[in-house]
Order: C-alpha cells, then sequence, then structure tokens
C-alpha cells in the first residue's frame, strides 16, 4: 500500500526543529534594556556644554592676560627707579593736571628746558592740581619722573591687590563655567560627543 504525501508538503524539505526554551530567552537577554534613570544627550545639550567649557578658557586667558600686564609693570616700574638712580635729577614740579591713569605736572630740569612727561609723574599719590612738590627724574631722559622718595614698592601693594582680586574673581567664574559644562578646563576632542581630559 502506497502513502501519498500530505497536500502542500515538499518531499525533499525536512521539518525544522523545535528552537529550545533556554536559547531564546538567552537571546532575548542580549539585547539591553534602556535606563530610564539616564536621560538621553542630545546635540543641544552638548552645544551648551561646549559653550560653557570654551567661556572657561576664555576666562582663563583672559586672567593670564592681566598677569602679564602686571609683570610688564612691575618690570617697567623697576627699570624706570633704574633709569633714575643712575642718572638723579631733581627740580621742582607744579601739578597740571589729575587723572585715575595720569598725573601730568611741569618742571625745569638742569639744562633750564621746561618738561612735561608724557606719561605724568611715576607713583603720584594723593596729588592736586596746582600742588608743588620735589620730583627725581633721569638726567639723561627727563621723560622718567618720580615723586622725590618714592619708589618701585609703592606701587607694588597695587599690583599684588589687582592680582589678587583678578585670580579670585576668574576662578569663581571658571569653577562655575566647569560646573556647568561638566567637563575638563583641558580637554581634547576625541569624536563628536566625546572629550577626555589632558
Amino acid at each position: 500500500m502506497t502513502v501519498s504525501a500530505a497536500p502542500g508538503a515538499d518531499a525533499g524539505s525536512e521539518a525544522s526543529p523545535p528552537v529550545p526554551k533556554d536559547a531564546a530567552a538567552a537571546g532575548s537577554a542580549a539585547v539591553p534594556a534602556a535606563n530610564p534613570a539616564v536621560p538621553p544627550t542630545d546635540g543641544r545639550s552638548m552645544g551648551r556644554r561646549r559653550r560653557w567649557w570654551w567661556a572657561a578658557r576664555l576666562i582663563t586667558l583672559l586672567a593670564l592676560a592681566i598677569t602679564v600686564m602686571i609683570v610688564a609693570l612691575a618690570i617697567g616700574m623697576r627699570a624706570n627707579d633704574n633709569a633714575i638712580d643712575e642718572h638723579r635729577g631733581i627740580a621742582t614740579a607744579t601739578v597740571l593736571s589729575v587723572s585715575p591713569l595720569r598725573t601730568g605736572i611741569e618742571f625745569v630740569d638742569t639744562n633750564g628746558s621746561t618738561i612735561r612727561p608724557d606719561g605724568g609723574v611715576l607713583y603720584p599719590g594723593l596729588l592736586s592740581v596746582g600742588q608743588e612738590f620735589v620730583v627725581e627724574y633721569s638726567t639723561v631722559d627727563p621723560q622718567i619722573a618720580r615723586v622725590a622718595g618714592r619708589t618701585a614698592s609703592v606701587g607694588n601693594w597695587m599690583l599684588v591687590l589687582t592680582a589678587a582680586v583678578t585670580y579670585l574673581i576668574a576662578g569663581a567664574l571658571i569653577w562655575w563655567c566647569l560646573r556647568r559644562a561638566r567637563l575638563p578646563l583641558l580637554a581634547r576632542r576625541l569624536g563628536p560627543g566625546h572629550a577626555i581630559g589632558t
């Protein structure tokens, strides 16, 4: 007796073995589930962090620029004092003008020439317009003049105070920017959305 194949069945095909339940469970476990507690990082968030990071760097550069200016002023004051000490002349000067950045004076040097230093007098203190005082100047370059008895040490405290205030404000602003950026100040980009500290 000949047994005929069921309709629609292929005589050459074999039945597929059933998939074990353990394998199916392992396959489903290989795909990690999303953690709802960690918010996704989008492009706008990274853009904001990057702007805060650059703001911290700009503040750092500004603080460094102020530091360079303070050092340059300190060196310049010492150089002016040395120029006066090496070729010292003494005269009576009159205050012509007073401003936050310059105190204009006028005096007559040993050659009888009237001198009005372009940069004003060094270490003016509390001079007032019309006041007369003794000035020390360089006979080689009369444009360099200072109030008699005052040296660069008088201006050092002002430079130190300026540096201290600069570092205090800059440090607070840098800390705030880095806190907002959640990135190190010195970072090297590795690719989109990646950065590591150097």
